[in-house]
């Protein structure tokens, strides 16, 4: 996150996702991916506080890399403020979180997958791993991650009433 960026349509969006999820597991930012002069900003905004020790058990964690996950198997450089990895992801879902909400525009261009080959890629590295997902698709994409089925259909349900269309989630297939 660049404080240019913060305020664009992209952070509306993950307030809608921090008021749908509240009432179930409430969402928590990653800080390594919000710079500290923009956190108490992007808290006012967003509503989505900064993910610490102290948070409630049921909790939803948000990470928001400036350009989204890296593709399963791409070398892995070390995590920046730019990707995050699925095993990241993996280990969230494995350490407590019911919902792992990640902003993905990654579209690697220079290898063989088109961009919804590349997002089945990253579910199915989930799935292999005993973990749910799919996709939000719009103008802000967002892998939604879960350690169990019950997880992802409460989410759906979440989605379904708030109106989201279903043509807008992308399942694996």
């Amino acid at each position: 996150m660049k404080r240019a960026y913060l305020g664009d349509s992209y952070d509306a969006v993950k307030r809608m996702w921090q008021e749908l999820l509240y009432d179930w597991a409430p969402l928590y930012a990653e800080p390594r991916f919000i710079p500290k002069d923009l956190r108490y900003d992007f808290t006012k905004l967003t509503r989505i506080p900064m993910l610490s020790d102290q948070h409630l058990t049921a909790y939803s964690i948000l990470n928001d890399p400036c350009t989204g996950i890296r593709l399963p198997d791409e070398p892995n450089q070390s995590e920046r403020q730019t990707h995050i990895s699925i095993e990241t992801i993996i280990a969230q879902l494995k350490n407590g979180a019911q919902c792992v909400v990640t902003f993905d525009q990654s579209h690697y261009r220079n290898i063989k997958l088109k961009l919804n080959e590349q997002r089945q890629a990253k579910m199915r590295r989930i799935a292999d791993n005993k973990c749910f997902s799919f996709y939000y698709i719009s103008h802000a994409p967002f892998l939604f991650a879960f350690p169990d089925k019950n997880a992802l259909h409460r989410v759906d349900r979440i989605l379904e009433a708030a109106g989201i269309p279903r043509n807008r989630i992308e399942k694996i297939a």
